[in-house]
């Protein structure tokens, strides 16, 4: 999510135009669970800025304080958030109200840190729609992000040999050129490898590390860059320096709102959510807990998923969505034949849980070895 943190959000705009949907009507949340006149003063969230934040604003944030009279403070996410966190909670000093984590976050900080999520304050027929493992006891995933097989169309201009899978982001031959890949995590870098070495994606996990890494090998005499931002990988395919780059959806679509010469699929696109939590002792959790609910409306996820390309992982957020925009989620439903297909059944959900078990024989985690590991890779 930080990554897509700078990203030019094209569907963003003044009172919601780009989006395909309306805006929120004045009593459209009267009698909600979570509307009541309780709800006062401030909230402070930790955000990810630029254009990012600004489309928040305007699609959960001011929304919320025009209805309930609750303000939002935005603070810069930061590296040490956790541990600050952690540290507050402590010290029974806690600043901020809400904040986003991950699988692996929320292993470590679940029970010292975070409050339960009052699910009775949302809709119900959006949490119907989402899988369990996104609905934890004290975290909620809001975002679907997913990093994708996108590829230059001056490389490849022909729809009918235009890459598709990863083992043909693996194949030099079929498809020449320099390729590029994030470096800052091996998360779904290993997964992409695995795939294009043919590895059934239920029989994904628990992960064959020296398969991953041994497919990896053929590809980094063919990869000009590994990439360390979401910008960086734009330039790359943007200027066919690479033709071929395993990154975020959003900033794909971004260079296509742009005209830029690249497509991609969604097919084995390697999608994970990231989770919403409210910190243990937050000095307004109840309005925090509130603008989460009100977040999962489905007229209000729909016009941040419009916006992000990041949505909630519910298809009654899809369906209240413009098809148009929301097509191009991995939640979707729709045949999209230039994607790949339909998206939610060919796409390829991270185990985010697993990479955060002990890897065995130590008392570490599989994310932290793999990862000193992937670094000592790519450096060499």
């Amino acid at each position: 999510m930080a990554l897509a943190a700078v990203t030019l959000i094209a569907a963003c705009g003044d009172g919601g135009e780009g989006t395909g949907t309306e805006a929120p009507s004045a009593g459209e949340f009267d009698g909600r669970a979570w509307n009541t006149d309780d709800l006062s003063g401030s909230i402070t969230n930790v955000g990810f800025g630029g254009t990012f934040s600004e489309a928040e604003f305007e699609f959960v944030w001011d929304p919320f304080t025009e209805i309930t009279g609750v303000e939002v403070v935005e603070i810069p996410w930061s590296t040490d958030i956790y541990n600050r966190i952690e540290s507050q909670v402590a010290a029974g000093r806690v600043d901020i109200d809400q904040f986003s984590v991950t699988a692996g976050n929320y292993e470590q900080f679940a029970d010292c840190c975070l409050e339960d999520i009052d699910y009775s304050l949302f809709p119900q027929a959006v949490l119907d729609t989402m899988d369990e493992q996104y609905k934890l006891p004290k975290a909620v995933g809001y975002a679907e992000a997913s990093i994708v097989l996108a590829y230059s169309t001056d490389a490849f201009p022909d729809a009918d040999s235009q890459p598709k899978t990863w083992a043909d982001f693996w194949d030099v031959e079929r498809f020449p050129g320099k390729r590029s890949m994030q470096n800052f995590e091996p998360v779904k870098v290993i997964e992409a490898a695995l795939l294009a070495d043919g590895v059934a994606p239920d029989q994904m996990y628990p992960i064959d590390w020296d398969r991953a890494f041994a497919k990896l090998e053929e590809i980094k005499p063919h990869v000009v860059k590994w990439w360390g931002s979401g910008t960086e990988a734009q330039q790359l395919v943007a200027t066919g320096e690479a033709t071929m780059v395993a990154m975020s959806n959003a900033r794909v679509e971004d260079l296509i709102d742009q005209e830029a010469p690249v497509a991609y699929t969604l097919n084995e696109a390697l999608a994970h959510v990231d989770f919403l939590a409210v910190p243990k002792g937050a000095p307004n959790a109840a309005a925090s807990m509130a603008s989460i609910a009100f977040r999962f409306e489905e007229s209000i996820g729909a016009r941040i998923g419009e916006a992000w390309r990041q949505p909630i992982p519910s298809t009654a957020i899809y369906d209240a969505a413009d098809k148009a925009l929301a097509d191009s989620w991995t939640t979707s439903t729709n045949d999209v034949p230039e994607l790949g297909g339909v998206p939610n059944d060919i796409t390829f959900r991270i185990d985010s849980f697993y990479w955060y078990e002990t890897y065995p024989g130590t008392d570490r985690s599989n994310y932290d070895v793999i990862n000193e590991r992937f670094q000592s890779f790519i450096a060499s």
